[in-house]
Parts: C-alpha cells; structure tokens; sequence
C-alpha cells in the first residue's frame, strides 16, 4: 500500500462514531455490525464461487467498485459492475493487461478475510467497514498442484434501504497482480 492508500485505510479505522445511550441502540448497532460482517464475509464466499449475481444482490444500483494497488479500474453502477465482473477487463498499475477469463476461471480462489472493523454513521443508515485480507489462488493441472497468495485491505462503504443494509462502494487496495499463479498469464 502507498501512504495515500494508506491513509485512507486509516481514516475508515479510525472514523469516530457516536455514543449509542439506550441499551436499544446499542442492540440496533450490535445486530447492524453483525449483518454488516456477515455482508463481507458472504462477499468473500460468493466471489470465491464466482456467484456474481448473487453477489451483487447485495450492492445497491449505484455501487462503486474501485480497484487500487497493483490492479486499476473503476467501475460505477451494478450493470457495469456485473459487466465487468463476467468478462473481466482490468489493467494492472504498470498498464499491463490483466489475465483472460479462461485463466482466472481456471484457478480456484479463497479469500481470508480478517481483522474487520465497522463504524456506523451517526444517523444508523451508514457505515464503513475494513478489512485485511489474503487470497489464495489454486491449480492443480498436469504440471501439478501449485498455490499462490496474495494480500490486500478492503475499505467496504454500507447504505441501509428499507432496513436492509447493502455495499455501496468498494475500494479493493490489493497486490493481486503480484500473485505468482496470476502473473503467470501475463508474463506468458
């Protein structure tokens, strides 16, 4: 991470939230933090099964996707994103193209996803959450099983909708592009 990414990821850590008095806002924020964790960890999960429509149930129609680190790309509204998200079409920072489909659906992938940290917005229809991660890529072909992994920081932005909660924006700082299995495409 850069400092300016960094910093970010700081600023979202360390956003300060209100006080909750009564004992139900303080239940209403404890359930609202546990929907927004299993929100993330849901997302980890279906991106891992490639369950994009399932996934972007859970974004609202404006959802922000924003790549940062070794990988570029901003993508805006959910019909871009899912666009996106089934024929992929990223640059990495260095302005090489990013691996085909048929590569990355040839590897298997398992985010783990750690060290989150949520903050509500005062008026209980936002919140912001971070989280680390490590993702580790698989193949197991004729040369044999290999592995590769790499890490990464979620800064995840939330918007409730008729008492729902929903991902809004994403800003994905990773260093995928330095996963030895991903690299493998494009320096073939």
């Amino acid at each position: 991470m850069d400092e300016r990414e960094v910093e970010v990821v700081l600023a979202a850590v360390q956003r300060p939230e209100r006080r909750r008095e009564t004992l139900e806002d303080r239940v209403t924020a404890a359930e609202d933090r546990a929907v927004i964790r299993d929100l993330i960890m849901a997302y980890g999960y279906l991106e891992d099964a490639r369950r994009w429509d399932d996934m972007l149930a859970m974004y609202t129609d404006d959802i922000e996707r924003v790549l940062a680190g070794s990988l570029v790309e901003t993508v805006r509204g959910r019909d871009a994103l899912r666009e996106r998200l089934y024929a992929p079409a990223m640059v990495t920072s260095s302005g090489t193209p990013y691996p085909k489909q048929a590569h990355l659906d040839s590897l298997g992938l398992r985010h783990l996803m750690t060290t989150d940290v949520i903050r509500l917005h005062d008026d209980g229809l936002g919140a912001v959450a971070v989280a680390q991660y490590l993702m580790v890529a698989t193949r197991d072909d004729a040369e044999g099983f290999r592995r590769g992994c790499h890490e990464g920081s979620y800064v995840f932005e939330f918007r409730k909708v008729s008492g729902r909660w929903y991902f809004c924006r994403q800003l994905v700082i990773t260093d995928n592009a330095h996963n030895p299995l991903f690299r493998e495409e494009i320096e073939h």
